[in-house]
């Protein structure tokens, strides 16, 4: 067996101040693998691991011509778009459903606490009334249907939500497609959620023409990519609808600044929808599987197991989906 070598390009602020040196010890759990930097690499195979800061194109030209498999433990994956020249050959391997679950869960949250917030009684009420609608009957538009929008449409349609499902991005899915949201009734959606990828198609896709389709009161939730949304289009329809809120975890500029301060309708998280404390040990753990296959799998087993995790796969007609 070939002896292989493992850099890490980039590291993300929320992982733990170990992760380097928990990272090398499960690298160098196998025999054949050295644990190397940018600025140590040596004249072997090479496996990298990026994330969202990895700029392909900033890599050492050497470096790339002996890399024969990247492993990209994250979600996001829109800025390889452009380099598809540098990565068509190499065998990339996208970590979309670490955070899955994750980012599902923000979502279904962020329903419940726009939908059904809680009210507390300091004494007791004797009048036991609560002025609430189920959430039963209401009707939700859910954008993507992915690992997380499958998870988020399927939970809101076992409580009973009239769910729609757009997703431009596939042939086939189990509930209501349209292929176009012109052709539905937008404006009977009362919440509106976010779970499609990033791509020239989708960018934007939440526009003023959007926006000016909805009803006058609309739960607005994106934790897929701040691209998605034109915030101008959406600042002015929040505006000029009171009764409308917004979550958002993802922005076009991030961080976000003083341009969403005075918004009470926006609840602001800080790309925090995939974070979990048990994060930074899923992501080696996928790490590590991945790891083990490349090395004991032949090509034709390995390119059948992460068929779904392939980015080659996802590059359809020159839009990565």
């Amino acid at each position: 067996m070939k002896r292989f070598q493992v850099i890490r390009t980039h590291i993300s602020p929320y992982q733990r101040q170990e992760f380097i040196s928990d990272e090398k010890a499960m690298v160098e759990e196998f025999p054949l693998l050295n644990y190397e930097t940018l600025a140590s690499f040596k004249d072997l195979k090479t496996i990298l691991v990026t994330n969202t800061h990895t700029q392909l194109a900033d890599i050492p030209e050497d470096l790339l011509k002996q890399t024969v498999l990247i492993i990209h433990p994250n979600s996001g994956y829109d800025h390889f778009a452009g380099e598809h020249a540098l990565w068509k050959n190499i065998p990339l391997v996208v970590g979309h459903t670490i955070r899955a679950q994750a980012v599902a869960e923000y979502s279904l949250g962020a329903v419940f606490e726009g939908l059904q917030e809680l009210p507390q009684h300091l004494t007791w009420n004797k009048e036991r009334t609560w002025e609430r609608k189920l959430l039963k009957d209401t009707s939700v538009w859910v954008f993507g249907y992915g690992h997380i929008g499958k998870v988020v449409a399927d939970t809101l349609s076992i409580l009973g939500m009239k769910v729609t499902v757009v997703d431009p991005f596939i042939k086939h899915c189990p509930h209501k497609l349209i292929p176009d949201w012109r052709q539905g009734n937008l404006s009977e959606a009362r919440v509106i959620i976010t779970a499609t990828s990033l791509n020239q198609y989708s960018h934007h896709m939440f526009n003023k023409e959007f926006f000016d389709s909805l009803s006058d009161e609309v739960l607005f939730i994106n934790g897929a990519r701040g691209k998605l949304v034109e915030e101008k289009s959406l600042k002015e329809y929040l505006l000029s609808h009171p009764k409308s809120f917004a979550f958002l975890d993802v922005f076009e500029k991030e961080p976000f600044g003083e341009e969403w301060h005075g918004f009470p309708q926006v609840w602001k998280t800080s790309h925090i929808a995939g974070v979990e404390k048990d994060l930074d040990d899923k992501i080696l753990e996928f790490e590590r599987s991945v790891l083990q296959d490349f090395q004991e799998l032949d090509e034709n087993e390995f390119f059948a197991k992460y068929e779904k995790e392939l980015l080659q796969n996802k590059w359809i007609k020159g839009v990565l989906v």
